[in-house]
């Protein structure tokens, strides 16, 4: 498959069926990799035979453009059995929808000199841009770096002197060479993710490597060159379903180790059939039905955000607010019902190397990212419900036209 010219595109169902492939190699090699705490190599490589880090790169550059939610779908299967290989499928291959937003000139320089490329992200933390003749001085940290040890290019924010900025001012694309790989991630959940720190001193960027904030969001130089709507559309309420498939896939594979395990178990003290006990029976249809209830949410939120995307149609404020609300709502009933098969099974499931110990491990540490905080997300909704401000923009014009109309 040449870059500019791929011999097969496959189908969404192929697609899934060969991540489907992978999970009992993923099982076997969940415990190296939670040792190596990144991906093993030969992980890398599979999923790159499988085309899996290709689903959202323009198809100039050899990639896929599949439908928004094929993400979910294959990180939903390899979360299964590897938590760390769902997370970087999701979270780490999914970028080149962003990089594909950039100038023309930068995604030549990238994926022209290697179109396989992996592209991590960094914005915890922060660095600064400094104007320069032809581009910008940069110098910073940023945090949780996901599958760094296998990216060629990094995502950063970056800030401009005297910037007032809340958040950053600048996207910016560093090559291997611009940033130094700082050796930081010690986790009780995904352990495998490589979620390193990184560190760029005064390294040159050029303007074709940057892109500021807005203009990243409203009007990317990337979709005036690809027809497909990922790289045009107002990305954030995309964006933050990246988290969805890996929580998805780390609760349902601890379910699923949980029935495996349990259908032999017999109790320590007296010796009875674990599964013939009544309230064991009641607790696993409550987990699943958790899990089938995010499903549910989340197929249906991406189906929405792919119909959107696909008839060039805005995204509206109250829109923004239930994507918020439907993703954090999901994360916890994935979070609840790997909670409670972990419980059950006793000092069993923290033993040893359990596999439902470790995907719970996963399931819990990603439950504490950012986007999934229960508590400022659906405050929000609250609060947009009885018509008062929120903090965002986009919402709160919303609710302000609402109420004239009214």
């Amino acid at each position: 498959m040449s870059a500019s010219n791929p011999s097969h595109i496959p189908t969404r169902d192929e697609v899934v069926k060969a991540a489907q492939a992978l999970v009992p190699t993923l099982r076997d090699r969940a415990q190296e990799t939670e040792d190596l705490r990144r991906l093993p190599d030969e992980t890398v490589a599979d999923l790159r035979k499988a085309g899996i880090h290709k689903l959202f790169t323009p198809k100039r550059f050899g990639g896929f453009e599949m439908p928004w939610g094929t993400h979910v779908d294959v990180s939903r299967i390899l979360g299964q059995g590897c938590g760390s290989t769902g997370w970087v499928s999701s979270v780490v291959f999914t970028h080149t929808f962003l990089f594909g937003r950039f100038e023309l000139e930068a995604q030549e320089e990238i994926w022209g000199e290697d179109p396989e490329v992996i592209i991590s992200t960094g914005f915890a933390g922060g660095g600064m841009a400094t104007p320069t003749d032809g581009g910008f001085h940069v110098s910073g940290r940023w945090k949780f770096a996901s599958g760094v040890d296998h990216a060629g290019a990094m995502l950063v924010g970056a800030k401009l002197p005297n910037s007032k900025a809340a958040f950053n001012d600048l996207w910016i694309v560093l090559k291997k060479d611009d940033f130094e790989i700082l050796d930081t991630w010690q986790s009780e959940g995904l352990k495998g993710t490589g979620s390193k720190d990184i560190k760029v001193d005064n390294a040159f960027v050029p303007t074709h490597r940057t892109l500021d904030m807005k203009t990243m969001s409203d009007s990317p130089p990337g979709a005036k060159v690809h027809d497909y709507y990922l790289y045009g559309v107002e990305f954030h309420s995309y964006f933050i379903t990246l988290l969805a498939g890996p929580i998805l896939g780390a609760a349902r594979g601890a379910y699923n180790e949980y029935i495996d395990q349990t259908m032999t178990r017999v109790g320590s003290m007296m010796g009875e059939t674990i599964i013939d006990q009544p309230a064991v029976q009641v607790h696993v249809a409550e987990s699943l039905t958790e899990l089938e209830t995010a499903d549910m949410l989340i197929d249906n939120l991406c189906d929405r955000l792919h119909t959107l995307g696909m008839n060039g149609q805005d995204i509206d404020g109250e829109f923004k607010l239930r994507a918020y609300r439907d993703l954090v709502m999901a994360g916890k009933l994935a979070h609840s019902s790997a909670d409670r098969l972990s419980r059950m099974m006793g000092v069993t499931a923290q033993t040893g190397r359990n596999a439902v110990q470790r995907l719970y491990r996963d399931v819990r540490t990603m439950s504490t990212h950012s986007a999934l905080h229960w508590e400022a997300s659906m405050q929000r909704s609250g609060r947009y419900a009885f018509g008062l401000p929120t903090g965002d923009p986009k919402i709160d014009g919303d609710v302000k036209v609402k109420q004239a109309a009214e």
